[in-house]
């Protein structure tokens, strides 16, 4: 086993994006791809650009409903919706207008995975605009995409837990289809996962780390349990039966989990205080296809 871990914002929870608006869509044979697709939580409904041209100088904007001070901007480059991501055209550099009109540089790596943008410090904002200046060419699409963004301020989150990072027993490796890194257990999308990389056993005996921002009261465990994209995924991936929680100071609690439709069910547990969880899985519900082990969300309650 080795461990592979992604540092998250101090933040608990993306900002709601209350509206979306774009410079243009693209909508053709009966297919539309809207700017509001990048707020649904779901990568699998990109955004397409309607621009002539590459897609570069076209540009998207969420609003915030009202000034908020942005600690950190992510967002699922190129076309998520399947095994097309290197067909379509992604950003490589992206001029971030804040709704004071100042300005920010981001360039990005042609990697199948979330970006994620940092400023040096809060910056106060209503509105962040992302602006296309370069891209990174598809391999049969002029267009390009983004599939989802996720904007976080400095309020921790008052119902559920501050997770710094995560770090998995393993990793499934990248493909056509999606990256499987711990952190898209809780990135916030529900329909990435985070994929045990173990070709040996059924997946039972893989572990997720949450490590939160301090010493923290939990009292439930919030999970979307196995691929849940969608029901047909679910039924298709493995997922967790029985986990072992362990905390800070040694202490666990085990819970069962069920199979249920693909949204999150909230588990309770006898209130602790600790700075990190570990959820190691006892047992899986094995999948109608898939043989690896995979969890889409865990949050905990307060």
């Amino acid at each position: 086993m080795f461990a592979l871990t992604l540092s998250l914002a101090a933040e608990a929870a993306p900002v709601k994006i209350a509206a979306v608006t774009a410079k243009s869509s693209y909508s053709a044979n009966g297919a539309s791809y809207p700017a509001d697709n990048v707020k649904d939580g779901k990568a699998m409904t990109p955004w397409f650009e309607g621009d002539a041209g590459s897609g570069v100088g076209s540009w998207i904007e969420v609003d915030l409903g009202g000034a908020h001070n942005v600690t950190k901007i992510a967002i699922l480059p190129g076309d998520w919706s399947g095994s097309s991501w290197s067909k379509a055209n992604r950003p490589k550099e992206l001029t971030i207008v804040w709704s004071d009109e100042t300005t920010a540089a981001w360039s990005l790596t042609d990697t199948y995975q979330m970006q994620v943008f940092t400023p040096p410090k809060p910056v106060s904002t209503s509105k962040v605009r992302l602006k296309v200046g370069q891209v990174y060419n598809g391999s049969a699409f002029p267009d390009t995409a983004i599939s989802e963004i996720l904007v976080w301020d400095d309020q921790a989150d008052a119902a559920f837990a501050s997770i710094k990072s995560v770090t998995a027993s393993s990793e499934a490796a990248s493909d056509a289809d999606g990256s499987y890194f711990a952190g898209q257990a809780g990135d916030g999308v529900r329909d990435t996962y985070w994929c045990e990389g173990n070709k040996t056993g059924d997946g039972s005996g893989e572990w997720l780390e949450f490590v939160f921002d301090g010493a923290t009261r939990i009292t439930g465990l919030s999970m979307c349990n196995g691929m849940c994209g969608s029901v047909d995924m679910l039924k298709k991936g493995t997922a967790p039966s029985r986990v072992t929680l362990q905390f800070s100071d040694g202490s666990t609690q085990s819970l069962d989990v069920k199979a249920v439709m693909p949204l999150a069910q909230t588990l309770p547990i006898t209130p602790v205080t600790t700075s990190s969880v570990k959820m190691k899985v006892d047992a899986v519900r094995p999948g109608a296809e898939y043989p690896e082990l995979c969890v889409s969300e865990v949050q905990f309650k307060k």
